[in-house]
């Protein structure tokens, strides 16, 4: 029984590289960012770390969209 269980584990062993060597890498298309946009998402977001707590309810209510009824 152990023979047939390091049997099995040695063949997937050797299989491994085969199917990894299979597989076709994709090219990575690289993004379009504008820098000043990505800056400024940077600021807009870390801004509540630095905004006084009794600031914040306003901020969230800024944030938030409007709810239509």
């Amino acid at each position: 029984m152990k023979k047939i269980v390091l049997g099995v584990v040695a063949s997937l062993i050797a299989v491994s590289p085969a199917v990894a060597a299979k597989k076709s890498k994709k090219e990575a298309v690289p993004a379009k960012i504008d820098s000043n946009e990505a800056s400024w998402r940077l600021i807009k977001g870390s801004l509540p770390i630095y905004l006084p707590a009794w600031s914040m309810p306003l901020y969230m209510a800024a944030q938030t969209p409007e709810k239509k009824k």
